[in-house]
Order: C-alpha cells, then structure tokens, then sequence
C-alpha cells in the first residue's frame, strides 16, 4: 500500500487559537503546511523553520515527529498554542 501525503500523522494532535478563539486541530505535516501559508502571526525564524521542516516530512526528509516538534516551537513561540 502506498502511503499518502495525510499518513504523515504528528504523534500528538496539536491545538492551535487564532483570532476570536477559532480552534484548529492540526495531525499530520499537510495540515500544518496548511495552517503555516495562513500563518496569522510574525515568520520568524522559528516559522520558518516549522514550515521547512514540513515540507521536508511530506518529501520523506524529515520525520513526522520532528516535524511536530518544529511546528509545536512555532505555534507556541507565537502565543497560538491553544
């Protein structure tokens, strides 16, 4: 079976808050793809950083899980984390 760009599942769902309390579930390295080219708040390094590391997971470069990690340090640097 061929794996999909959505099985590059986060080991932990993450929760993220944008404006007026909209809450968003973030699982696998798309949707964060996703959210980071609607990124609400300063691309700053730790943003770019998220969003490299995203792309290199949905490529087979980078793990999922440090993908997570990277994603996580931006949305928290950012005040987003729910």
């Amino acid at each position: 079976m061929r794996k999909t760009v959505s099985d590059k599942r986060f080991p932990t769902p993450v929760r993220v808050i944008v404006r007026h309390h909209q809450e968003n579930i973030i699982a696998t390295a798309w949707d964060a793809v996703e959210f980071l080219r609607r990124w609400p708040a300063r691309r700053g390094l730790a943003y770019r950083r998220a969003l490299q590391h995203c792309l290199d997971a949905l490529d087979g470069i980078r793990s999922a899980k440090k993908a997570w990690a990277s994603f996580t340090a931006a949305v928290r640097e950012e005040g987003l984390l729910a």
